[in-house]
């Protein structure tokens, strides 16, 4: 079996997931709070952000909203990387009620798609984006202390590239705007380096 067929049907099985109360809830009571992936399959780097909000469960499709929007303009900008080069994921997989943070059981009730993920993906390199993505793929806490810093996953047996979340409450704040530039320089630099 092939990548894109595993992956549909662990999508399946997350459409399909309620193993806590945001699971197959329905937002504005129009939109399945599910969300699983962008299923880019070919791509070499993994996008793990925290959870999809109201425009990526309209559009069924993770990161699409302003932060994702902000990610793919930065992203193009320092490092020349488009959309089409990232496997977009989250790691909860439904939209949270007000679009709050994820809780703890939340988070780990969705731990098993992300490893089987990595798995079936096997990326050349994982960018975690904000503190719940970075303490999920590395058992690590601390954001604002890691971020910019390649951290080994014992868990995947692969480096994770933590950054900052693109989110508008980051990145209208100058000095994070900043921050988030220089981390993508270092990302730049750490892959053309060959991910050692």
């Amino acid at each position: 079996m092939g990548k894109i067929e595993e992956l549909t049907l662990l999508q399946a099985e997350c459409g399909a997931c309620r193993r806590c109360g945001i699971g197959g809830q329905m937002v504005e009571g129009k939109f399945l709070s599910n969300v699983f992936s962008n299923m880019n399959c070919t791509a070499q780097y993994m996008v793990v952000g925290q959870n999809p909000g109201r425009e990526e469960t309209e559009r069924k499709e993770p990161f699409v909203g302003i932060s994702g929007r902000m990610f793919d303009q930065l992203m193009e900008e320092v490092l020349g990387l488009k959309r089409s080069d990232f496997y977009i994921s989250n790691c909860v997989r439904c939209y949270t009620p007000g679009n709050r943070k994820p809780t703890i059981d939340e988070v780990d009730h969705c731990q098993d798609f992300l490893d089987r993920e990595v798995k079936i993906l096997k990326p050349r390199l994982i960018l975690s984006l904000g503190g719940p993505s970075f303490e999920q793929l590395t058992g690590m806490h601390g954001i604002m202390k890691h971020h910019g810093t390649p951290t080994f996953s014992p868990r995947h047996k692969m480096f994770v590239f933590p950054l900052l979340h693109p989110s508008p409450l980051n990145l209208n704040d100058p000095a994070k705007l900043e921050l988030f530039v220089a981390d993508l320089v270092k990302l730049d630099e750490f892959i053309k380096k060959g991910l050692s």
